[in-house]
């Protein structure tokens, strides 16, 4: 095709596979393409959504603008832009920003209309008005889920049994979205700070090297219910396995200091066991704005649980830990989140018996440093009248 577009020739646009950043995004399409016109580098014969998976192309992005992006960002009622200009935004996690804005109009269409569909035919960008004004929605990715946090402040004055229906009733839903299973002898990894012991050989009259040995066994493994202590997913008392996908993961998970010595072994589950995954893929949950609400909730455990708080705070696992019980009970085996000081993923396991040592991955590392990543957040030096102080 000519670089030359006339104005009575109606091409047909959209977004290639090479454009997508997040990885939903890239899989979605990929799925079923065909060639055609790419809005974003412009290449004629890229691989763009077959005719239909179009819309559900365009829900997903939808979804991803709400996850990234709060809505006083990309509407201009609330002071911001538009959507489209997130997407061309040189550091946006989503799509590689457009060449030019050639096609900047048709993508836009593409993208935003119809701008309000039924609460379980789309997801919308916008929150729109009811009765009491106009709405705004917060990002995803930063805000809890309203549902959550009520249950999370019910806990600080009611029992744990006050609430189970409550929690079960939320998650149930969701069940069937989360539910996967681990196949036999997949292999995980478990950290101890220290090592069992040092030792020195000799050679001709001379200290050899030192070399360390590392907990391994149940050394390293659940503690027995009285050592218990409580953490993310178990109360105090209760023993569970809490394990890693790979070494680096399962080392950050007990942040160590620099300087220390620690301890890794390696685990296989001896059976096949059913988990919640609480790191779904959100194109699973990008055909509404119902299933989209489902996602924020799943997501809003996700980051409870993957987030580390001192020993000090513990009341943040309180819900995560009644979590734990009404999945146990619902016949599940353990719980699979995120880690969110690597790259891994961590897995929590209700039943330690169905894991063993396994001799071979056992070795000691040395904590040369740790590197802090930090990002400047919204501050202000003192709350104005009309702004909400929440300790």
């Amino acid at each position: 095709m000519d670089d030359e577009v006339t104005d009575d020739i109606e091409i047909v646009v959209g977004l290639c596979a090479d454009c997508a950043i997040h990885d939903s995004l890239k899989r979605l399409i990929e799925e079923q393409h065909e060639l055609g016109m790419c809005a974003f580098c412009e290449k004629p014969d890229a691989r763009i959504p077959s005719t239909t998976r179009v819309e559900p192309m365009v829900m997903l992005l939808r979804a991803l603008i709400r996850f990234y992006w709060d809505e006083f960002l990309y509407n201009h009622h609330w002071g911001g832009d538009t959507p489209m200009a997130l997407l061309c935004e040189p550091d946006n996690p989503v799509v590689k920003p457009p060449k030019s804005d050639r096609f900047h109009d048709e993508f836009v269409h593409l993208l935003e209309d119809p701008p309000y569909p039924d609460l379980d035919k789309g997801v919308a960008l916008y929150a729109g008005h009811d009765e009491y004004g106009r709405g705004m929605n917060c990002a995803i990715s930063r805000a809890h889920a309203p549902t959550v946090s009520r249950l999370r402040k019910k806990l600080l004055v009611e029992n744990f049994t006050e609430i189970e229906d409550d929690l079960e009733g939320l998650v149930d839903p969701f069940l069937g979205d989360i539910t996967t299973t681990i196949q036999t002898e997949e292999l995980w990894f478990r950290a101890r700070l220290g090592q069992k012991s040092l030792v020195r050989g000799e050679a001709a009259g001379c200290e050899g090297e030192v070399k360390r040995e590392p907990w391994s066994g149940m050394e390293i493994g659940s503690p027995p219910p009285p050592d218990a202590g409580a953490g993310r997913l178990n109360r105090s008392g209760v023993s569970m396995l809490y394990l890693a996908s790979d070494p680096e993961t399962a080392i950050a998970e007990i942040r160590p200091h620099p300087g220390h010595f620690i301890s890794v072994g390696g685990f296989r589950n001896l059976e096949e066991i059913c988990i919640a995954d609480f790191d779904p893929d959100i194109s699973l949950f990008s055909t509404s704005d119902a299933r989209l609400a489902l996602y924020e909730v799943i997501y809003t455990f996700d980051q409870s649980m993957s987030t580390p708080v001192t020993p000090d705070r513990q009341k943040p696992y309180l819900l995560t830990q009644l979590l734990a019980e009404v999945l146990r009970r619902r016949g599940f085996d353990g719980v699979r989140f995120r880690s969110s000081v690597s790259n891994g993923t961590n897995l929590c396991v209700f039943h330690p018996r169905k894991f063993e040592f396994v001799e071979g991955y056992s070795a000691v590392h040395r904590l040369k440093s740790v590197e802090y990543a930090t990002v400047e957040v919204p501050s202000v030096l003192k709350p104005s009248a009309r702004e909400i102080i929440k300790v």
